[in-house]
């Protein structure tokens, strides 16, 4: 049975740059069918949140460019749980208003918080998790993130250190690392005791409302006085303190400061769809490892461990590549190798600064 206080957070404001030249400015990677099942990445996390959270108690963050896209993707969403944000930061100013948005009307509310760059393949033992997630916070202080082991060296990926155990599979946290180099990445997963961030949190209103008063407690001392307010008020102030607010990300605020915070290892099968190796390393690959993302027709000649991403339709031979990136979107095409999930970020920035947006 779906519960009155628990409420979802989808994340879905990124440009998507390391998905880049599918993933653009005008349509990023939250709102494409990447694998021709005719659900987007934002239409699939909807879905999979919508079998134990109530639709009213589901909410999407978003930049206010994409505000129209999330409401034509999502036409049963009532346009007061798309969140706007005036200006696109990073995803710690995003929750915190998002919380903040929910809490003014349920204070005792149970928020969950989803990136929808996410595969989830055992989608029921993920709501079970997850609610188990929501139940801890609703009952203690913390923050909660979810975790999964990390059993690769994978360096796009953020490494939390398990702590104490408190219960079965729940664990304070030592210590946290966002991306590390591969050595490092390589000396976390031989020690088996590091899981992966998923990028998967949970915490009561409440609870969040003193991490604020930490970290912006101007910010905390207006909201304080408020009990009633207008969704116009509301947005407003949200102008007003946006501009002054942190380019931080909700991982490194909660992660790094240790204090009531527990992760939860979970078995739920997850894997990260935020750059092309790991978009290849979800996909179905054939006995030479290559992938190839969407329904295209692509043949292989002497190639490995590529991925192929193209227009509908198209067709493509692809000969004598090794660990290469292959992807176009309308009138960009980009080849270049796969061994670095930073790469594409690196090449987007590149041509935005040289050619101009109308490329990215």
């Amino acid at each position: 049975m779906k519960k009155q206080h628990n409420y979802c957070v989808i994340l879905a404001g990124g440009i998507g740059k390391r998905l880049w030249p599918c993933s653009t400015k005008k349509c990023p990677k939250q709102f494409i069918d990447f694998f021709g099942t005719g659900q987007t990445l934002l239409q699939q996390t909807y879905e999979r949140v919508s079998r134990f959270i109530l639709p009213q108690n589901i909410y999407v963050s978003t930049f206010i460019d994409y505000a129209d896209l999330v409401a034509e993707q999502l036409p049963n969403m009532s346009k007061g749980n798309i969140l706007a944000e005036p200006v696109r930061l990073s995803t710690a100013p995003a929750v915190t208003w998002a919380s903040y948005h929910i809490g003014i009307h349920d204070a005792g509310a149970n928020i969950f918080v989803v990136p929808c760059d996410q595969l989830i393949l055992d989608e029921k033992r993920f709501a079970e998790e997850v609610e188990d997630g929501l139940d801890f916070v609703e009952n203690n202080k913390v923050f909660l993130a979810m975790g999964v082991k990390a059993t690769q060296p994978n360096t796009a990926y953020g490494y939390i250190q398990i702590g104490h155990e408190e219960s079965e599979g729940l664990y304070t946290v030592k210590s946290f690392m966002e991306k590390p180099n591969e050595s490092f990445a390589k000396m976390f997963v031989e020690s088996g005791e590091f899981l992966w961030n998923t990028g998967l949190f949970a915490w009561n209103f409440q609870t969040m409302r003193l991490l604020l008063h930490e970290i912006m407690p101007q910010v905390e001392e207006t909201l304080s006085q408020l009990k009633d307010i207008s969704l116009e008020e509301e947005l407003n102030l949200v102008k007003h303190y946006y501009s002054m607010n942190m380019h931080r990300s909700i991982d490194l605020i909660v992660l790094e400061r240790k204090k009531n915070v527990f992760v939860k290892e979970c078995f739920f099968g997850w894997a990260d769809l935020g750059n092309w190796p790991d978009m290849r390393a979800a996909e179905k690959k054939d006995v030479d490892g290559n992938a190839v993302v969407g329904h295209n027709t692509v043949m292989f000649s002497g190639s490995q461990n590529n991925v192929v991403c193209l227009p509908e339709k198209m067709t493509a031979v692809v000969q004598g590549l090794d660990g290469f990136l292959v992807a176009m979107n309308n009138n960009i095409l980009v080849i270049c190798p796969d061994n670095d999930p930073a790469l594409v970020r690196r090449l987007f920035n590149e041509v935005q600064f040289t050619l101009g947006d109308e490329y990215v």
